[in-house]
């Protein structure tokens, strides 16, 4: 878990501009998810399978426009930035590893997920014996509304949709959201690594509450607290965000594939 000799980072925003794009994606995922939503016709209070697809899929299109435009805008400054310059500019921090190749990232963030699985099971585990040792709620089976969705649900194009947003849309965002915006911004204000990694996994964890079920909100946050700390790990060591958004889609698609097994 050290992060003494972690390669340079492929994400090339400043603290500040990190924070901007935090909040941005914030502002239109919410904004996307709302006009697909009217478009469609759908009232502001319906919690149906239908409702919560359309608002990912407006939430997700409207925050992948907005991170190609900021990444390609990026990219033609950078590009700019090197025709323009005369000299190199004298390094004067020590050289850092490249970051790894994106396939290796893929792979290596697959791997850790397969190998924490079990622990963060576990710590789940614990912390809902704990929950009911001292007179709490039953931990539910299914701890997050959305399968409680998917157990109604049947209509099969909906659930394929659903399926798509938990596999795809959810971890691309949210990594980009959090791995990324967050973390790197806090990295880029001068905070250690882990003391960035540390507050991002508190707010994601803090962040996922309204979508855990009764009785599954201790052990959830413990849980997506752990997964947390490994997604950010991940970022960090080998440099690009791939890693944590393949572990992400990984964690996803076996919560997935338990829940359907019963």
């Amino acid at each position: 878990m050290r992060l003494t000799y972690a390669p340079a980072n492929e994400w090339k925003l400043s603290a500040c501009k990190s924070f901007a794009l935090f909040a941005l994606l914030y502002v239109t995922g919410a904004f996307g998810s709302w006009m697909l939503s009217y478009v469609c016709g759908i009232s502001a209070g319906d919690e149906s399978m239908k409702a919560k697809v359309i608002a990912g899929l407006g939430g997700f299109a409207t925050q992948v426009a907005l991170l190609f435009a900021v990444f390609r805008m990026q990219y033609l400054m950078s590009t700019f930035l090197q025709a323009s310059t005369i000299e190199p500019a004298i390094e004067s921090t020590r050289k850092l590893p490249a970051p790894w190749g994106t396939l290796r990232s893929i792979f290596f963030g697959a791997f850790i997920l397969a190998i924490a699985w079990f622990p963060l099971q576990a710590v789940g585990g614990i912390v809902a014996s704990i929950q009911l040792y001292f007179g709490g709620l039953q931990p539910p089976t299914d701890g997050h509304s959305t399968f409680d969705l998917l157990s109604q649900s049947h209509d099969k194009l909906l659930t394929c949709a659903m399926v798509v947003i938990i596999l795809i849309c959810a971890p691309i965002t949210e990594e980009f959201t959090f791995r990324g915006a967050m973390q790197m911004g806090l990295r880029g204000s001068g905070f250690s690594p882990w003391w960035a990694i540390i507050f991002t996994s508190i707010f994601f964890a803090v962040f996922h509450i309204p979508v855990l079920t009764p009785g599954a909100v201790a052990s959830g946050i413990a849980t997506l607290f752990l997964l947390a700390v490994i997604l950010g790990w991940l970022m960090q060591r080998t440099g690009r965000i791939e890693a944590p958004i393949a572990a992400h889609s990984l964690f996803n698609f076996t919560n997935l594939m338990l829940f359907w097994l019963g």
